[in-house]
């Protein structure tokens, strides 16, 4: 399965416990001001991790009916549920962030229990980390990559190993200064900001 149509199915997972999911039928093209997003203080991260048999992150696809702009997606009997989970960036000096985990919980046949710990550490930074980037690898489109996550103590150290990757993926690895690990296909990473929509705060993607 395509990480895009993965995503998809992820997204709407959030909001149906059931084993048949509806997402729009042409995936819109996310058009990202660079291939990279450079986390804030006050923003948080949203991990959505498919629950599955086999402990894989790709639900099984089964049948797929289409209606108008309406794709109905069926997941075969290895998909259990979905976990969410949330991070907080904080900031870290005057200049850093850092990254904690603040809630989790897995939705399993429309009931959601709250978790003590995420089921997968992704944000376990080396202790002098104080910059941290989400990186993009395109692939085929816009919306079709893999995300690694790059932090340093360095913004110029950031800015080479972030280079590096995107000209050699076999190059994110954790050095002295510099920390890279790639988020596992199937789980989705998004980072939010809160914002103030006709006088009511919400979570909205950043950037």
């Amino acid at each position: 399965m395509r990480p895009i149509l993965c995503l998809a199915v992820i997204i709407a997972l959030t909001g149906c416990a059931s084993r048949s999911v509806r997402v729009p039928a042409t995936t819109p093209t996310v058009a990202l001001r660079a291939p990279y997003l450079d986390l804030e203080p006050g923003w948080r991260l949203r991990v959505v991790t498919p629950l599955t048999k086999s402990g894989t992150y790709r639900p099984e696809i089964g049948n797929q009916q289409q209606n108008g702009n309406t794709m109905t997606l069926s997941l075969g009997d290895d998909f259990i549920g979905y976990e969410t989970a949330y991070y907080a960036v904080q900031p870290r000096g005057r200049t850093g962030v850092r990254i904690a985990f603040t809630s989790a919980a897995d939705t399993r046949n429309g009931i959601t229990i709250a978790q003590p710990h995420p089921s997968r550490r992704l944000f376990e930074l080396p202790r002098g980390a104080r910059y941290v980037r989400l990186l993009y690898l395109k692939r085929v489109s816009q919306t079709d990559h893999d995300m690694a996550v790059l932090a340093s103590d360095q913004r110029t150290l950031l800015a080479q190993s972030t280079a590096q990757v995107q000209a050699d993926p076999r190059a994110c690895e954790n050095l002295r200064h510099t920390f890279c690990s790639w988020i596992p296909a199937g789980i989705a990473v998004r980072a939010e900001v809160l914002e103030t929509i006709r006088g009511s705060e919400q979570w909205m993607p950043a950037r």
